[in-house]
């Protein structure tokens, strides 16, 4: 059985960008290193999004 995430919606997804600070925070530890998807408990899919938009926010 999986784990029901925010993301598990599909109309969810598109709140996935570099922008949304606030999104990204719950997926950053309080060291800024990204968490493990063992912790976060989202697809790989979206893992990929999520390290993706973190990676660009930081560059800005």
């Amino acid at each position: 059985m999986s784990k029901k995430t925010f993301f598990s919606d599909l109309r969810n997804e598109y709140l996935i960008n570099w922008k949304s600070i606030v999104l990204l925070k719950r997926y950053m530890t309080r060291f800024g290193d990204i968490k493990k998807r063992k912790y976060t408990g989202v697809p790989v899919r979206i893992q990929k999004k999520i390290r993706k938009s973190i990676i660009r926010a930081r560059e800005l």
